[in-house]
């Protein structure tokens, strides 16, 4: 196994809510808290939220792993290595097959503006080895299976969310890997 450090700018831009497309928002949360958070202590638990911008629901998948990218900066710039399940969470995930889909591999969902989706993502503690007490940058991409038209989300096809369902047979092969923009808040560790 090789592990490469990546050397970051300092003094991103924090940011913790992003368009995935048009009609979806990633944010992170904490545990206890309602709406987006920038700032978190590394060992608490961070939840990665999902809503859509309009009443139409909106329809995607989750990859059965790999549905995040994510790094830790140092204020210096330099990145915090990934623990073993760090590692193991951020596997690149591969384009659906046409079985994958028919046989629910990849779990289906959907969210409108009135109720998101809402879950677990991590403890920066768990996922990092953060040896020095001080203020880091966590900057998280959520990955999404999503209906495609040439390469780009088809937002039409995702908004009847019943084509993600297996009922959705003319769109099974047209599911494809859409990343979101990073977002950054800061983890603080005491």
């Amino acid at each position: 196994m090789v592990l490469t450090l990546a050397l970051r700018v300092p003094a991103s831009e924090i940011t913790n809510s992003v368009h995935i497309t048009t009609n979806l928002v990633f944010s992170l949360h904490g545990w206890k808290t309602i709406g987006p958070q920038s700032q978190f202590n590394s060992n608490e638990e961070i939840v990665w939220g999902l809503i859509g911008t309009s009443t139409n629901n909106i329809g995607y998948r989750h990859f059965p792993s790999g549905n995040f990218n994510f790094h830790l900066f140092a204020e210096n710039g330099k990145e915090v290595v990934k623990t073993k399940t760090g590692i193991a969470l951020t596997d690149t995930p591969l384009k659906p097959t046409e079985a994958d889909i028919v046989y629910r591999r990849y779990p289906s969902n959907s969210v409108d503006n009135k109720g998101g989706e809402y879950r677990k993502l991590f403890r920066p503690d768990d996922i990092f080895v953060i040896t020095n007490k001080g203020v880091y940058e966590l900057e998280v991409q959520m990955r999404l299976c999503v209906i495609m038209t040439n390469g780009a989300p088809d937002l039409k096809a995702m908004i009847n969310w019943r084509n993600v369902f297996p009922h959705g047979y003319p769109y099974v092969t047209n599911f494809g890997v859409l990343t979101s923009p990073p977002l950054r808040v800061k983890v603080i560790k005491n």
